[in-house]
């Protein structure tokens, strides 16, 4: 499964991270915590996908995986639906 970090990297090799953080209207210090942490939250790693042109569905549920604290919620999701492992 790809992580958030790569799109991130990818992204900032593009633009700054000021420059996406006027595209996005968060405040830069969103994105450098996020390339701190290492891992980007949902909502974000959609919108860089959609500028890369990515699959904003596949980098979203990237993110939430990597979020999720609860294995055991991971695990239900991925039962309920299977084609998401995959991704």
């Amino acid at each position: 499964m790809p992580k958030t970090i790569e799109l991130l990297n990818k992204a900032l090799a593009i633009k700054s991270a000021s420059e996406w953080a006027r595209l996005f209207n968060i405040v830069p210090s969103t994105i450098t915590n996020a390339r701190t942490k290492g891992k980007l939250s949902p909502a974000i790693a959609g919108n860089f996908a959609i500028e890369l042109g990515e699959d904003p569905t596949q980098w979203m549920i990237a993110a939430m995986m990597e979020n999720e604290r609860e294995a055991l919620l991971i695990d239900r999701l991925c039962a309920a639906k299977p084609e998401w492992r995959k991704l």
